[in-house]
């Protein structure tokens, strides 16, 4: 009976997290709409991923995308989805409006079990275990971290390389240890693949401080040699970048070369003709931010949570991972102080980090280490209780501890009362019930705690559905509003078979690459970023081109080819935000460059280009412009600059014309013609895959076949079957030169990183096998015969002292 009881007991806590994840988040389970709370959710991962799903379904990796910003590098891209195993299995098996909700709810649900399983590891009984992975859980569910999916996902993934860690830590054979070395390195790489910035930074900090941590209380407490202990630290936390190759290799190479070579800190210099931009953040986050997880509505952690942080001090068996997860919390409270942020050395000391600039970049992106260390503090307190007994007095002491520091402080401090209400209001209950808890002699009370822990947060995720377009605050925030804490997730109501529904003017438009032009949008330095409502969604902005696979453009992405980088800022008067590329009044000029056909305009405004309306719905007119240039121009007149730079202020001039002419950068081996004027003709193309394009063309004289796509170096082509140059056109296009006549022309295009990545990450995941098998063979040997290996039998005690 004992054993049944504590069976049930076992599986009653995974299906409680389960339980409220569902709860938290079933208007995206149960329900066909989604949310346009967050500007990202879906004008940017739902596009993306997609596009991803797409094209693993159709069997083949998408290394290029063209439906954006004239084509980019889409493998390589950080946030391309490219080996993160959930969207790709999500959108490759589902509907796109399904595998996005999927993917919202996965999250949540895999963070609160990998909490529960780790601290199960850790030794941790069920109800602590539960109260933290629930915890965790309704504070993702119940706020834009849900649909953060950068940081649900890193919050998702590293409980699991805790749990990793853990089980590496604990376990006393090499064949176990390589498997859970294994499951680590994936974790890591997903955290990468999630969010490869201040995610990854978040998660490995966490990861190292239990590591380190752990490791010593086991050379302490004479369980591991000190040098056993620094070998086994060492390999895990190398195996994880190791591990994690195929991701790594193609995204720092792309980051090499794109528009954030230079870092974040040189986005702020001034660009050409005077544009700049600010993207680091100068200041810190207010002090009292660990403070915000008792605010409702957000990411409310739970009255009978916080009440426990305190009594983690007590746990003396849990040192370890109080003193690791608490130090981390502390490290970084300090490292995101405005005091500290705003020093003139701190920031010079971390520009020469490598990377550094991707802290500074937005040091409130950290915050996050208290959503992961807050519920596993205060599961050790619950522990603690559990392991160490004490009188309903004593015990009433440390749950007033722990009221005074998460109500009576911040409201002390200045904090709005309002938003303090519900957690006033559930310490009134859970108080006296973990007292009683706490002193052991009420064999109902943890049963009790959890029940009032559950209605606690359940009723938080009521409260946070029910808000709309309010601005929640703490009152702690000074004069800092831009690091506000995470937002209420309000109840999804977009709509989502209308959102994935194309507008008549995506077949009109087809295979033709085609602008947005909707003011004031067009005048916003973020572009389209918040233009989300239905009623533009007939614009075709924001990631809808990707959505259908049709050629926008513009686009947004924080990492962009630099030569459309540069572009885009030469030819516009705006101080364009680092991620957008918006174009406020399109020229002639602009038009010929980019090779658009089609114009997007608000019905009722006069078009900045001369056209015809070909189609007219949802208060947009579709117009086909006049002498539109074509995707592929065969140019005999040509001229050659010194550098990119000279390339794009001539074509950005008041004297561009590139229809008739082309501006290139290398001498392209062909001699012009001799005479008459410039005859300029127009190619045909077939693209096979985004990646392989076929044109013909037939030149009167030596030309420039120029094809509008974003040059890359990883782009080759063959004329008629042989290899040929492809020259940078006009700063930022390809051009092929082509003697007089008919020609065949195949464009294949090729990212060696992302295969380079993909070869070395499976030598390392072979030899990660070929360890398992080794290590398994000598264990089993061991064991039917052990006194063949003597020697080792008799090292093993040492080993462990």
């Amino acid at each position: 009976m004992d054993a049944s009881r504590r069976a049930a007991a076992s599986a009653g806590g995974p299906l409680l997290i389960v339980v409220g994840t569902l709860f938290a988040l079933r208007g995206f389970v149960f329900g066909a709409n989604i949310t346009d709370s967050h500007p990202d959710i879906l004008t940017f991962w739902l596009p993306r991923f997609s596009f991803l799903g797409r094209s693993l379904a159709a069997g083949h990796i998408p290394l290029w995308n063209p439906f954006e910003m004239l084509g980019y590098r889409f493998a390589a891209d950080p946030q391309g989805g490219w080996t993160y195993l959930p969207p790709m299995a999500l959108f490759s098996w589902f509907s796109p409006g399904g595998a996005i909700r999927a993917l919202i709810v996965f999250n949540p649900l895999l963070a609160g079990l990998g909490v529960y399983a780790f601290l199960r590891k850790e030794t941790l009984g069920v109800l602590a275990a539960t109260a933290a992975g629930l915890s965790l859980v309704m504070m993702m569910g119940a706020s834009e971290i849900a649909i953060s999916l950068p940081f649900a996902g890193m919050l998702a993934w590293t409980p699991i390389v805790l749990l990793a860690a853990a089980g590496y830590r604990r376990t006393d054979r090499w064949s176990r240890r390589i498997l859970w070395l294994g499951l680590g390195g994936l974790a890591w790489s997903q955290v990468a693949n999630a969010h490869m910035s201040h995610g990854l930074i978040v998660c490995t900090l966490l990861t190292t401080a239990y590591l380190a941590v752990g490791l010593v209380v086991d050379v302490r407490e004479r369980r591991i040699g000190a040098r056993d202990a620094l070998g086994r630290g060492a390999l895990f936390l190398a195996f994880l970048p190791l591990a994690s190759l195929p991701v790594l290799i193609p995204r720092l190479a792309f980051l090499g070369a794109s528009s954030l070579q230079g870092g974040y800190d040189a986005l702020g210099e001034p660009l050409r003709r005077g544009v700049e931009d600010a993207p680091i953040i100068p200041n810190g986050v207010w002090a009292g931010w660990p403070l915000a997880v008792g605010v409702a509505p957000g990411a409310y952690a739970g009255a009978a949570v916080l009440l426990a942080v305190p009594l983690a001090l007590r746990a003396s068996a849990r040192r370890g991972l109080v003193v690791a997860f608490g130090g981390a919390l502390a490290l970084t409270w300090f490292m995101m102080l405005d005091a500290v942020i705003g020093a003139g050395w701190v920031r010079s000391l971390l520009l020469r980090v490598p990377f550094g600039d991707v802290y500074l970049h937005n040091p409130g992106r950290m915050r996050y280490v208290a959503i992961v260390a807050v519920p596993i503090l205060a599961a050790a307190g619950i522990q603690g209780l559990r392991d160490d007994p004490m009188p309903w007095r004593r015990a009433a002491r440390w749950v007033g501890a722990g009221a005074a520091l998460w109500l009576l402080l911040p409201l002390a401090a200045g904090g709005n009362p309002l938003r303090f209400a519900p957690l006033a209001v559930a310490m009134l209950i859970a108080a006296p019930v973990m007292a009683l808890a706490a002193a052991d002699e009420v064999r109902w009370a943890p049963a009790a705690l959890a029940a009032v822990l559950v209605l606690d947060l359940s009723a938080a995720a009521l409260y946070a559905q029910a808000q709309h377009g309010q601005t929640i605050t703490t009152g702690l925030e000074g004069d800092q509003k831009g690091n506000l804490i995470p937002q209420p997730l309000p109840y999804p109501d977009v709509d989502l078979e209308a959102f994935l529904t194309p507008p008549p003017s995506v077949a009109t438009i087809g295979d033709a690459p085609y602008l947005t032009w909707a003011p004031p949008a067009a005048y916003y330095e973020k572009g389209y970023l918040f233009a989300q409502t239905p009623q533009d969604w007939p614009g075709l902005t924001m990631g809808r081109g990707t959505l259908f696979g049709i050629r926008d453009v513009l686009g947004y992405n924080p990492v962009q080819l630099p030569r459309y980088w540069d572009f885009m800022r030469a030819r516009s008067p705006l101080s364009i935000f680092y991620n957008a590329s918006v174009i406020d009044l399109p020229s002639a000029s602009d038009a010929g460059i980019l090779g658009i056909r089609y114009l997007l305009v608000p019905t009722g405004l006069t078009p900045p280009l001369p056209g015809d309306v070909v189609g007219r719905a949802d208060g947009f007119d579709l117009i086909e412009l006049a002498d539109a240039t074509p995707r592929v121009s065969v140019i005999d007149s040509w001229s050659v600059v010194a550098s990119e730079e000279d390339a794009i202020d001539r074509v950005t001039g008041p004297y561009a014309s590139p229809t008739d002419h082309v501006v290139l950068e290398t001498d392209p081996g062909i001699r012009h013609r001799l005479m008459g004027p410039a005859i300029p003709n127009e190619g045909t193309s077939r693209e096979i895959a985004p990646e392989d394009v076929r044109i013909e063309v037939d030149a009167a004289d030596p030309s420039i076949v120029v094809v509008r796509t974003a040059y890359d170096p990883g782009w080759s082509a063959t004329v008629d079957g042989r290899p040929t140059t492809i020259l940078p056109a006009d700063g930022l296009l390809m051009g092929i030169p082509v003697q007089p006549g008919a020609h065949q022309i195949r464009l294949i295009y090729r990212d060696p990183d992302v295969t380079r990545g993909l070869q070395v990450g499976s030598v390392v995941w072979l030899g990660l096998a070929l360890g398992y098998l080794v290590a398994l063979t000598l264990e089993r040997w061991r064991r039917r015969d052990p006194e063949r290996l003597p020697a080792a039998r008799q090292r093993a005690p040492r080993r462990t002292r």
